[in-house]
């Protein structure tokens, strides 16, 4: 406010006031000739100021102001977090239902790949919704907490990586494009970025013009939307995730299969280091006679029983370099559509593995 606009003001409420006119009818009757609410209320302490000869006290607000950082920067925090894995899942999700053989970045295991963005998704958004709830019951006993400058600073900050986000997804785009390298998995990427971005930025942007005069409860519809919708699609990606990686118990048995493949290729080369001895000395025969004395002539590998179970996996030999390799999986592997048929695909139950001694195993 310029000097002479306050001067004009000051003197109006001096003159007010002396002929009885009340706080309540002055902020009200100025308010509505176009006066900020901040410049009437200066303009009254100014007048008690020099009525009462006491200056009007300014109010701490160092508590207010590191409670609105933590809430803030943990809201943004979490944001970030979750927002940005259940990109990434998507992403995962697009790059198996949409296989691209010439992709460097083909995924090969999904489970794997998707269990800590599904960790995170369900850590930091809960306490995400937490957070702004808590934000806003605050704001709704005490609407001058939207002012806060903290709020608008970490706002600015959020709505600055958001934008940057977006930007860069365009231009990923526009290079794609101008490579005829478009493809429908990156467009259906380059919409994924878009959409979690745009939403976020739109959402926070108009929660900058939220004041002490904002519609408390529009401002809380709006605030209801953008939670439902985002814990809409978080939840359907979840429950895809867990559809692909499996329960936990399920995993479980997923890592097992795998420790049983890793046994037996270990086995496999023990075996080939046992064949490549027997070719020097001939005390040796061309093939172990069991698993017992293979492991007992000092030849690293790995286990010789199941991880589950403590059975002995199955050996047999075929011939002086072919033998056999048994085990029981607790459930099939998963082809994958981009790679080629691997050796050690099993299915589930009693799987068997032939082998040629006189070969490198396949790894």
């Amino acid at each position: 406010m310029q000097r002479e606009d306050t001067i004009k003001l000051l003197e109006f409420v001096e003159a007010s006031k002396a002929k009885g006119a009340s706080d309540e009818f002055l902020a009200s009757f100025l308010a509505r000739r176009g006066w900020p609410q901040d410049d009437i209320y200066a303009a009254l302490g100014s007048y008690w100021e020099r009525v009462t000869g006491v200056a009007v006290p300014e109010r701490t607000a160092g508590g207010e102001s590191s409670r609105d950082a933590f809430l803030y920067l943990l809201s943004f925090a979490t944001l970030a977090t979750w927002s940005g894995s259940l990109g990434s899942m998507l992403f995962r999700f697009i790059d198996r239902w949409f296989p691209d053989p010439v992709a460097r970045n083909h995924v090969y295991n999904l489970r794997n790949a998707v269990t800590w963005q599904m960790a995170s998704v369900a850590v930091a958004f809960p306490i995400f919704l937490l957070v702004m709830r808590a934000i806003l019951r605050e704001a709704q006993d005490r609407p001058e907490r939207l002012q806060s400058g903290v709020r608008k600073w970490l706002t600015y900050i959020a709505l600055l990586l958001t934008a940057g986000a977006m930007i860069c997804d365009l231009i990923w785009f526009l290079d794609y494009f101008l490579t005829g390298e478009l493809t429908s998995r990156f467009l259906l990427k380059a919409l994924t970025v878009m959409l979690i971005c745009g939403v976020i930025f739109v959402y926070y942007l108009s929660s900058l013009r939220w004041d002490r005069n904002t519609n408390f409860a529009h401002a809380k519809s709006r605030s209801l939307k953008f939670g439902i919708g985002a814990a809409a699609v978080v939840i359907a990606s979840f429950c895809v995730g867990i559809g692909v990686a499996g329960t936990p118990s399920a995993q479980r048995h997923m890592e097992a299969d795998q420790r049983r493949v890793q046994d037996l290729r270990g086995i496999a080369y023990a075996v080939r280091s046992w064949h490549k001895r027997a070719e020097s000395d001939k005390s040796f025969s061309p093939l172990p006679p069991s698993l017992v004395a293979l492991e007992g002539n000092g030849i690293s590998f790995s286990r010789v029983v199941d991880p589950e179970t403590n059975a002995s996996y199955e050996y047999h030999v075929k011939s002086d370099t072919s033998y056999e390799l048994c085990a029981t999986f607790s459930g099939a592997e998963e082809p994958d559509p981009g790679v080629a048929r691997q050796f050690w695909n099993h299915g589930k139950g009693r799987t068997c593995f032939v082998l040629d001694a006189s070969r490198t195993p396949a790894w």
